[in-house]
């Protein structure tokens, strides 16, 4: 490989083949992204009859046995989009000649390692054959450049030359790398640090990824599993639009039975195509400041209660029975397999996509944005649907390690079959009831004291499962049951530790369970030492708006009958035992 640039038309006069290695992120560019180049090349052929355009920097490693072949470390998504407006070239004949055809070469000029269905998608694609398997982002950028091509040009002359522009001008230069780093993902890694502005390199399960592939026979299959399960921001089968809610949740309880039966072949048929299963990040390259268009990230916000790290880690810690715990979860990720050498790699590979399964369909996920964070949950079987879904809010937010409740449910799911969302939940409830055994002395829920935020969580949730009986009236019961769990940290004293304002009371009942209750850190801030009435006006300010912060503090207002003045020493010693009762029932049912 020369030092000077190159474009389509001298990658096909040198017959230079790329390769995309394993551990390299799949084809991710979305409408915005790719219609950006688009409009940043015709503007520069517009603007300029000569200049090349320049897209960056594209980082390969030559292949020992072949000087023609070269593994493309870095550049993936741009040399991809180009095969892409190959193809839509093709199809609408905007064609010089036959170079585009050239530059294909058939489907060989790029090969994705252990991706065959990409392979045979874009192979079908070149020769305009019907694809099996459709790859859903690589299918949408041929579009897109399909509309592109129809839409900003008035004849097929200027579509000719915007395509002969591209072959000709559209540039960017070669890193090449040493071939030993095919062999050491480590260097790979250093690579990226050191070149990368932001210092990012490979992410650990990255490097992992390729340590994992290391002489195992069936990589395609593996590969998929991981590229399925790794996108931890959707399901791994995918809803459509129009599809019922029993129909879809029927897609996951087949690919659960098929995994308890061994089929993960088949199971891994009922998720959504691996290929489609990324989000749209990449490693950071070296572009040129010419290069204006967008990188959108569309996934920004985080699904799942848990990364995919921490997932892998859940994973080896159930697949080799290891003891964990802060600690554990703390480690880096390629330290706990250095570890542990001796992994039955494809029999890890089949709980990662069983687990990922169970995860999916029994557990919480969030929906939002960062100010509205809902959680929802695909399983909805039986009447108890709604208390299950409270109840892994609760234990989420009320900071719980995740594994700490998660694994041991995910164990129970994988080796037994739930009948319904009321069997799950006392399951979780069991799990729960262990972690956080009831005080044997209540004079320990003080404030002063240092008392565990969980009882304020899990009180919030029986006043809410049992509404029925402890609001008294409709509009207080469907004010409660719109209650979302928020991941609160501050504890709110209603009547107030500086009591200029109210009525003096003695340390002793100011630091008492009764006159406590769990809210936001900023609604803390902002109530400071108001006076009682000040709170009462913002907690009826929230029930107005079903947006409570706490359901406790709602009954503390209640129990004054909604009086500044109500709030007596006496009202909040009948509303702490009332309370404390609750949460003794709480372990009976």
């Amino acid at each position: 490989m020369n030092t000077y640039r190159y474009t389509p038309e001298i990658i096909e006069k040198e017959k230079l083949n790329f390769s995309i290695p394993l551990y390299q992120r799949l084809f991710t560019w979305d409408t915005d992204q790719v219609k950006g180049l688009l409009f940043d090349l015709k503007n520069h052929f517009d603007s300029d009859d000569n200049s090349p355009y320049y897209l960056g920097m594209l980082s390969c490693i030559s292949d020992e046995n072949d000087s023609n072949s070269y593994s493309l470390i870095d550049g993936q998504q741009r040399f991809t989009v180009i095969n892409l407006m190959a193809i839509a070239f093709l199809n609408g004949n905007y064609c010089e000649s036959d170079n585009w055809n050239l530059f294909l070469k058939e489907g060989k000029r790029l090969h994705f390692i252990a991706r065959s269905t990409d392979n045979e998608y874009l192979k079908n694609r070149i020769f305009r054959h019907q694809a099996q398997e459709v790859n859903e982002k690589m299918e949408n950028g041929i579009k897109v450049i399909t509309e592109f091509m129809i839409n900003e040009f008035t004849s097929d002359d200027d579509r000719n030359k915007f395509s002969t522009n591209v072959f000709k001008r559209l540039s960017f230069f070669f890193s090449e790398l040493p071939s030993s780093y095919t062999r050491n993902p480590a260097s790979l890694n250093k690579y990226f640090e050191a070149m990368n502005a932001t210092g990012k390199g490979l992410e650990q399960h990255e490097i992992l990824k390729v340590e994992l592939m290391k002489n195992q026979d069936n990589k395609d299959f593996l590969t998929r599993i991981w590229n399925t399960v790794s996108d931890m921001d959707r399901p791994v089968i995918k809803k459509n639009s129009d599809e019922p809610e029993e129909k879809y949740r029927e897609k996951y309880e087949s690919a659960i039975s098929l995994c308890r039966d061994n089929k993960f072949h088949e199971a891994l048929e009922k998720t959504e195509n691996s290929y489609d299963a990324e989000d749209d990040s990449t490693i950071d390259s070296i572009e040129a400041k010419q290069n204006q268009f967008n990188h959108l990230d569309n996934n920004a916000e985080n699904r799942s209660l848990i990364s995919f790290p921490d997932f892998l880690k859940l994973v080896i810690v159930i697949h080799l029975d290891l003891k964990d715990g802060y600690s554990f979860y703390r480690k880096e990720l390629i330290n706990i397999f250095n570890e542990n050498k001796n992994i039955d790699i494809p029999g890890f590979y089949n709980k990662l996509l069983f687990f990922r399964l169970l995860l999916d369909y029994y557990i919480i996920h969030k929906e939002g944005d960062e100010t509205t964070v809902v959680h929802d949950i695909i399983y909805k079987k039986g009447k108890a649907t709604d208390c299950l879904k409270q109840y892994q809010s609760m234990v989420y937010v009320s900071q719980t390690p995740f594994y700490n409740w998660i694994k041991p449910l995910i164990i129970k799911l994988s080796r037994q079959v739930v009948q319904d969302s009321k069997e799950l939940l006392n399951w979780i409830k069991e799990i729960d009831n262990k972690q956080h055994p009831l005080p044997s002395n209540f004079e320990d829920m003080r404030y002063d004291n240092g008392i565990d935020r969980y009882w304020f969580w899990r009180l919030d949730y029986y006043l809410w499962e049992k509404r029925e009986e402890l609001f008294e009236n409709e509009n207080e019961r469907e004010i409660v049951d719109d209650y979302k769990f928020r991941t609160n940290r501050s504890i709110e004293h209603l009547h107030p530790q500086h009591q200029a304002h109210n009525e003096e009371w003695q340390v002793d009942d100011i630091h008492s369970f009764g006159n406590l209750a769990m809210i936001s850190q900023s609604f803390n801030s902002e109530q400071s030492d108001d006076p009682v009435l000040v709170k009462f006006a913002r907690i009826s300010e929230q029930a107005k708006n079903h947006n409570l912060q706490s359901i406790k503090l709602y009954r503390m207002y209640l129990d004054s009958n909604m009086a500044p003045t109500g709030w007596s020493k006496e009202i909040k010693d009948s509303h702490q035992n009332k309370m404390l009762e609750l949460l003794v029932n709480s372990y009976k049912s």
